[in-house]
């Protein structure tokens, strides 16, 4: 492992504060209100519909997109096909959450579909999720991955494949941009006992894309995650105090970043 790549994520962050950025969510009904609260908790503005006739229009005003397909439906489909189509034309930066990739047919064809537009300029998912999508064999049940191979490889993979950073999240969470590898190693465990905290972190990277690039986007919010995650779980009882504590803990991190310290990230040799 070689040190930490050069991403400033205390001025991302700061960069956020002041600009207050739209960001136009696409996302599923289990974290769609929680994504809202965390939009505003981080200073940025939030607004959310799948509405296919008016996604097109909703992706010209936003400052960044995010399709999650954790939720699908015919409508929303379309939907999200329209808005990656849009900002693609656009030139609009673009987020896809493939949720539950893999677990049915649909699911695939939406995600394929929606990669074709060529939108994207960043894949997250779980470990299970990113190795499908790289081709490796994975079990995902639900929106969890189960037994996934190397995620690290993976991300590299699907970094390549589709000219994007891909990041796989989990115990380590993992970066790529198809050459190089990244690894964050923490948060803590009760994100795994909370619906949405995936879904949290597409959020955060939406908000970081719209004034940085990919990569450090990418990077800067999982580890404003990590370090949130960290500091909530000290001042919680458990799963359920530990969610709220999140939103405050978000909010002061944003506020003023300067006070607080960030995990490292580290270069893989992959």
């Amino acid at each position: 492992m070689i040190s930490q790549p050069p991403v400033n994520i205390k001025e991302i962050l700061k960069q956020v504060v002041s600009t207050k950025p739209l960001v136009y969510h696409m996302t599923n009904m289990v974290a769609m209100t929680e994504q809202a609260h965390l939009t505003l908790a981080i200073s940025a503005s939030p607004v959310m519909s799948l509405s296919s006739e008016e996604a097109a229009e909703m992706v010209n005003i936003a400052n960044a997109i995010l399709i999650n397909i954790g939720t699908p439906s015919k409508e929303a489909n379309e939907a999200m096909l329209s808005a990656a189509h849009a900002a693609k034309r656009l030139g609009k930066p673009a987020i896809l959450d493939p949720v539950g990739y893999g677990a049915t047919k649909l699911r695939i064809n939406l995600v394929e579909r929606l990669l074709e537009t060529g939108a994207f300029s960043i894949v997250k998912g779980n470990g299970g999720e990113i190795s499908l999508l790289a081709g490796e064999r994975a079990e995902v049940r639900g929106v969890d991955s189960v037994g996934s191979p190397p995620a690290a490889i993976a991300a590299k993979t699907v970094a390549q494949k589709y000219s994007c950073i891909a990041a796989a999240t989990g115990p380590e969470d993992y970066v790529s941009d198809g050459e190089r590898v990244y690894v964050l190693k923490s948060g803590h465990e009760w994100l795994t006992r909370i619906s949405g905290s995936g879904c949290w972190v597409g959020t955060l990277m939406a908000a970081c894309l719209s004034v940085t690039e990919p990569l450090p986007a990418a990077m800067s919010a999982l580890s404003l995650m990590g370090a949130a995650s960290q500091i909530a779980a000290e001042q919680s009882d458990g799963p359920g105090t530990f969610r709220i504590r999140m939103f405050d803990v978000m909010y002061q991190i944003t506020q003023n970043p300067d006070a607080f310290s960030f995990p490292q990230w580290e270069l893989l040799e992959v």
